[in-house]
């Protein structure tokens, strides 16, 4: 039986945040004080994310699907359609 998750990505950090969307590799420009929401729907192996910085020090968080699907929502709109 599938399982689901939900969680929000809040930047609250002052300056922008990449999240790179997996495994598509898209890059998505987070700014100051937004966020996204994260559904993931998964049998046994939830998302994963992974926290780094660019060369220029801009955190990213790579979001990986487990074994299910994952949507990345801004507005309630896919963000893999906004960029």
């Amino acid at each position: 039986m599938a399982k689901q998750s939900r969680f929000v990505i809040h930047n609250d950090d002052g300056e922008p945040m990449i999240l790179n969307i997996e495994p598509e590799g898209a890059f998505f420009r987070l700014d100051a004080g937004k966020f996204v929401s994260v559904l993931d729907l998964y049998d046994a192996s939830p998302v994963t994310l992974k926290l780094s910085r660019s060369e220029d020090g801009a955190p990213i968080i790579s979001i990986w699907p487990g074994d299910g699907e994952v949507k990345v929502e801004q507005d309630g709109l896919d963000v893999l359609d906004l960029m």
